[in-house]
């Protein structure tokens, strides 16, 4: 019997203003920049009902994160601290979502790209 590997899909691509993982916030709410979302044509049916969002948790993979990384210089590790530098390098961000154009997302406070997942956080008229 074979054992059933999972498999990860980004659904999107997130462009922030953050040109390498030094350069984003630890935790996204931390900094208020605004990204956009860019949701990819087979997944955009997935977006039916995200107007009624305006708070989404982002789930992205840091691409550019050192999965060898397991400690840091001060000898703190990956799971004890909030670092994209880990073995599986999954970032989750609670964001504002104040506007939507198509499959693009305009978003408040994320740190990463690609995304994974968005999950609506609170559901209520903005």
């Amino acid at each position: 019997m074979t054992a059933h590997r999972p498999e990860l899909v980004p659904v999107g691509v997130a462009r922030t203003p953050y040109e390498s993982p030094e350069d984003a916030p630890h935790q996204g709410f931390a900094a208020d920049a605004e990204a956009t979302i860019e949701v990819f044509e087979p997944y955009a049916d997935a977006l039916a009902g995200i107007d009624d969002c305006y708070r989404l948790t982002v789930v992205y993979w840091a691409d550019r994160a050192d999965r060898d990384a397991l400690v840091d210089e001060n000898g703190v590790g990956a799971f004890a601290k909030r670092t994209p530098h880990r073995p599986n390098p999954l970032g989750i961000c609670s964001c504002l979502l104040p506007d939507r154009t198509g499959r693009e997302l305009r978003v408040r406070g994320l740190d990463g790209s690609p995304v994974v997942d968005c999950k609506p956080a609170l559901q209520a008229e903005r």
